[in-house]
């Protein structure tokens, strides 16, 4: 017995004696460490260990503590590089190499701040405006970046599962954030001081799996705050994480594809349909799967052979592919209309096939609108063909795996494995862009947003760090655009109420979305004016980075006079005489387009109908129409102005 005890003690001495030194998996070659500030190195060695660490002419120790953390402070150090980063313990050296330093930034929220560059995988033409040469012009060596793996997780971790710094290149910036790249390389052109990214985000997730426990018990009562696991196997988690995060991926390629072969074939007058389910157009009572094959058989006139022909489809919701005699016509996102122009050259005298794939990866496709919108014709309409009636369907031609268990939406989770592993790591600032999967609660995401800022800040121990975000884009919802609904505008007030903090800035981008798309592709924009709010903010220059902001308002008889700041800029107008986005709301809650104009520099309201109004709202819709800017083409925010 005696003997086993002094082999075990024995054994964990040699363990000991050989356990290695193991920076935390945010340091890498080729990082970008923040300048002018105390730069954090941290990670775990043998209990006892003496860990030396060396950058530029910066040499400072520590001793790991017996659970076998350690952490150091270099003194802050000025922009420039390629260096060296030495850590040096008993019998070990670890060196990174092509370190600069310069600015970093964390970089998080949900699939606008994901967007990569050359779209997602499993969402069809998806990729930035102008993707290739974009990417093909991503030669900045001193631009660095560095993606956060997805890792949702029920405890706080203290390292990530994995990630590497890497040399702006295509090759590295392809699968990027789009956002995050485009703000890096404006301030790096504008600053010529080498940028980081950290990029950590997750498409379609709400704010509180980005918060921290502590930071969400405040909100107890309206949060479902998981309770951290007594026990936890980090190996069998990870296993679950990937399971989850591999059969998902493939589900939605599975939904947003077809399999190999289905549109010629489908596309071709023999093909079978004879047990497909005959329907009409539009078909909202019928209850599919996430995937609809629709087919239906045009006769088209000899004489009328060569002539291209337009299609009208309605709205098909909420992926869709039209084809024409099996060649792919176009693709569309719901509620964009449906209409396609046909070329001559698919067209043949007699019997011509028509096909749609509907994938909704979120539920049952649909086609929906009115029946007048399902139908072909010629340019001069001398040829016409209603196309609701007769077609076939089927929902049983593609099947898809089930929807595996996900983990991403558990409050904290993300926070939890992707926000805390990377703190204390120095950075200048934040770049945020989130809040559509919390449109439905915006009281309550004003209060957990400004607690996200408030919390991320005090975990890197500098209340001062810049804050930027995305204010929500313009979006259409749904098809039927003549109902009017707030939950955008009053996300959008919830989100602007975080100004309200220091060193905030927020970027205005109801002129900048798609209406159709929930993901713009213009992320240039996105990155530019983030930017522009980073060089005001976080850089101290003089700058334009804000549209028009209102100073004060005056009532004169049935005019309201809205004055603007001077820092502003001056006004400009899409139409000065005809200012769009204006609306009024009575006291006995009927609102009412107003009457707009800018002169001298303000804005009139004209028009109350002998009915004092309330309230005066600007771009208060989801899809406003915006008609006001600064003479940096920055526009104004929305907003409802109450009258007293």
């Amino acid at each position: 017995m005696k003997l086993l005890i002094i082999s075990w003690i024995f054994f964990l001495i040699s363990a000991a004696s050989v356990a290695k030194i193991v920076p935390a998996k945010i340091f890498s070659n080729n990082m970008v460490l923040q300048r002018n500030v105390a730069i954090p190195v941290w990670g775990t060695a043998k209990p006892g260990e003496q860990i030396i660490v060396q950058l530029v002419l910066a040499k400072v120790k520590t001793i790991a503590q017996p659970d076998g953390c350690w952490k150091i402070e270099l003194p802050p150090i000025g922009a420039g590089g390629p260096y060296s980063l030495k850590i040096t313990g008993d019998s070990e050296l670890i060196e990174y190499t092509n370190v600069l330093i310069g600015d970093v930034w964390f970089a998080s929220g949900q699939s606008n701040m994901e967007h990569p560059m050359n779209g997602w995988e499993y969402i069809p033409h998806s990729a930035v405006a102008n993707s290739e040469q974009e990417i093909a012009d991503s030669n900045y060596p001193e631009i660095r970046l560095f993606s956060v793996p997805k890792y949702p997780c029920p405890v706080e971790l203290k390292d990530l599962q994995d990630g590497k710094w890497e040399v702006a290149a295509p090759q590295s910036v392809a699968g990027f954030s789009s956002t995050a790249w485009f703000f890096a390389k404006e301030l790096y052109k504008r600053l010529k001081v080498p940028v980081g990214i950290i990029h950590s985000s997750w498409g379609g997730t709400s704010i509180q799996p980005w918060m921290s426990h502590q930071s969400l018990e405040p909100y107890k009562a309206s949060v479902n705050i998981p309770v951290i696991p007594e026990h936890f196997g980090q190996n069998e988690w990870s296993e679950k994480v990937a399971e989850s995060l591999e059969k998902n991926r493939v589900r939605r390629n599975q939904i947003s594809y077809p399999i190999a072969g289905l549109p010629a074939g489908i596309g071709q007058p023999d093909f079978d349909d004879s047990n497909w389910k005959r329907i009409s157009l539009p078909d909202s009572q019928s209850k599919f799967g996430n995937i609809l094959w629709l087919r239906k058989k045009i006769d088209i006139p000899e004489d009328l052979q060569l002539v291209e022909f337009k299609l009208s489809l309605g709205f098909l919701n909420r992926q869709s592919q039209v084809f024409f005699n099996g060649t792919e016509l176009g693709y569309f996102l719901y509620p964009q209309p449906v209409e396609v122009q046909v070329p001559q050259q698919l067209v043949r005298k007699g019997e011509n096939i028509l096909s749609i794939r509907l994938a909704q990866p979120w539920g049952e496709a649909q086609a929906l609108g009115d029946k007048k919108q399902f139908f072909i014709t010629n340019p001069d309409r001398s040829f016409f063909r209603d196309l609701s009636a007769d077609w076939k369907a089927n929902d049983q031609l593609e099947s898809i795996i089930p929807l595996a268990e996900s983990y991403q939406g558990n409050p904290s989770f993300l926070f939890n494995g992707m926000v805390a592993p990377v703190i204390p790591y120095a950075i200048k600032g934040f770049i945020w862009n989130q809040g559509e999967s919390n449109a439905g609660e915006p009281r309550l995401y004003e209060k957990m947003f400004r607690q996200l800022i408030v919390d991320w800040r005090k975990l890197w121990n500098n209340n001062d760090l810049p804050f930027l975000f995305v204010q929500s884009s313009n979006i259409e919802l749904s098809h039927e655009f003549d109902k009017e609904a707030d939950s955008r505008c009053l996300l959008r007030e919830a989100q602007q109420q975080a100004l309200k903090l220091p060193k905030t800035g927020m970027v205005v981008s109801l002129d900048i979305g798609n209406p159709y798309d929930v993901h713009p592709q213009n992320k240039q924009e996105f990155g530019r004016r983030l930017a522009l709010q980073a060089l005001k903010i976080a850089y101290n220059q003089p700058i334009t980075a804000d549209g028009p902001e209102i100073e004060s308002y005056q009532v004169k008889s049935d005019t309201i006079i809205i004055r603007t700041k001077a820092t502003s800029g001056k006004l400009r107008a899409v139409n000065p005489s005809n200012l769009t986005g204006f609306e009024l709301l009575r006291a006995d809650g009927v609102v009412t387009t107003a009457k707009a104009l800018l002169k001298n520099d303000h804005v009139l309201v004209l028009s109350f109908n002998n009915a004092f109004p309330v309230e005066v709202r600007y771009a208060w819709s989801n899809n406003p129409q915006c008609s006001l800017f600064n003479e940096a083409g920055l526009p104004m925010a929305p907003f409802r102005l109450l009258l007293k």
